[in-house]
């Protein structure tokens, strides 16, 4: 290799050992100028350029252009088109190449003589240059597109003549998307829960580089992009007869959970009461058009409180995504004031409360709502709710969220089908207490134990 000015020339071993040796070889193309290449009249057109291939500037064409018939101004180049340019520009070998770089199609990028672009490019890398091959069309009726490609700084993650990695990524997916990502980057490295996805796959997995029609560039609608690994949910929606509204919505799953990392678990981005009362802080209708109540302000006015509303859990009664019970309940519950029993009727209640309070008629400890008896200590949950026709439900006393008075008692109850409100009447005392609902005549419990009035905060009386 002989350096002639700030040109390169790179000259065939076997010519250098030749010479060396006293034998014969071909000589390498002449460097000289040709007479009046460039000038005004011939070629002037390739100089004043902001960037100018040496050979050019030094007007030396001969390094690439020899002359076949110089009477008839008639050239061939020196080379091979496809390998012209590697006899002094050497190109490193990757695992991906560029197509034109493969082909040797140099020219199709550069501009062999100058430029107004670094690099000799023949268009603006951050404009035109690689859409005169790659159709933006793909791209352009797209509601979102990524910041790059809507700067067209393609180069910012493609390398432009060859990568070890396919499509010709500069870096790997992961690596290149958080080095523009960093809030994300941050994330994962510091939040207690992280996505697996995130840590396992590309973010290519979910998210398309280019552009989408999906906020985020999602590659598709946020729920069939999650219900495209989390199988069981998907058979669970399909499955169920109510489907929470939050998650048909528009951002369906990204209502409540985090797609890359968060602080709660099952990548949720409060905590669970915190997310039900960003919907649930106003009067919503559910599907068929009842009314819910504002359950903020019902919390916030009664200050007694079910366990756990209490503990922040909704999802403790609630299932969040979807279910075939009353109200997205977890498990049965009667919504009527009155049922026959059944066990199995009640299987929300005791999935926290003790079974024994409606299985067994006598027993101390069972429950703080007991009559004393000459029989026994009368459980009188079993009273009212074992019944073969007319058992009163839990809600035809409690309050299932909250209430103005301990054990979640009830003011009043819907009743009939008109849904008459019957007050309760309900008083507690030192040592039991008594109740006058609608019409009927009061009705007092009296049990032994300390009084009542100090554990106001025990979920059954």
């Amino acid at each position: 290799m002989l350096n002639n000015g700030n040109l390169w020339w790179i000259v065939p071993f076997a010519s250098l050992a030749g010479r060396a040796s006293g034998q014969d070889s071909p000589a390498p193309p002449p460097a000289t100028a040709q007479t009046g290449c460039v000038s005004g009249d011939c070629h002037g057109s390739v100089l004043g350029r902001s960037f100018m291939h040496a050979p050019t500037a030094q007007q030396k064409c001969a390094a690439c252009h020899v002359a076949t018939d110089a009477a008839k101004h008639e050239f061939q180049l020196a080379a091979a088109p496809d390998q012209l340019c590697v006899t002094c520009h050497s190109i490193k070998k990757f695992d991906f190449s560029h197509e034109p770089v493969k082909a040797g199609q140099c020219i199709g990028c550069h501009d062999p003589h100058g430029s107004q672009f670094r690099s000799l490019l023949k268009a603006d890398p951050l404009g035109d240059l690689c859409r005169s091959c790659h159709d933006a069309g793909a791209y352009s009726d797209r509601r979102f597109v990524h910041e790059p490609v809507a700067s067209q700084a393609c180069i910012l993650c493609h390398e432009s003549h060859g990568s070890w990695r396919p499509h010709l990524l500069a870096s790997d997916t992961r690596s290149l998307c958080l080095s523009c990502h960093s809030a994300v980057a941050e994330g994962v490295s510091s939040a207690r829960h992280v996505h697996s996805p995130l840590l396992n796959t590309p973010c290519t997995r979910c998210h398309d580089p280019h552009a989408s029609d999906h906020a985020a560039q999602l590659k598709e609608n946020p729920q069939s992009l999650c219900l495209s690994c989390h199988t069981g949910m998907a058979e669970q929606l399909s499955t169920s007869s109510t489907v929470h509204g939050a998650v048909a919505q528009e951002q369906a799953c990204l209502n409540c959970h985090s797609g890359h990392d968060a602080e709660f678990p099952a990548l949720l981005e409060r905590r669970p009461i915190d997310l039900c009362l960003q919907c649930h802080s106003q009067p919503l209708s559910d599907a068929k058009g009842r009314t819910l109540p504002n359950m903020a302000a019902l919390l916030q006015d009664n200050p007694f409180h079910h366990g756990p509303i209490r503990e922040g859990d909704c999802t403790a009664c609630h299932d969040a995504h979807a279910s075939s019970h009353f109200r997205l309940l977890e498990h049965e519950y009667p919504p009527e004031f009155y049922a026959p029993f059944t066990l199995d009727r009640y299987a929300l209640c005791f999935n926290c409360h003790v079974r024994e309070m409606v299985l067994q008629p006598f027993g101390a400890g069972i429950t703080g709502f007991a009559q004393t008896t000459p029989d026994g200590l009368l459980n009188l949950h079993y009273v009212h709710v074992h019944k073969e026709k007319k058992g009163r439900t839990c809600r035809a006393c409690h309050e299932v969220h909250a209430s103005q008075r301990p054990f979640h008692i009830r003011e009043s109850v819907p009743f009939g089908e008109e849904g008459w409100a019957l007050e309760l009447n309900f008083t507690q005392t030192q040592t039991g207490g008594k109740c006058a609902p609608a019409c009927h005549d009061p009705q007092t419990y009296v049990r032994p134990g300390k009084s009542l009035l100090k554990t106001d905060s025990e979920d059954l009386p």
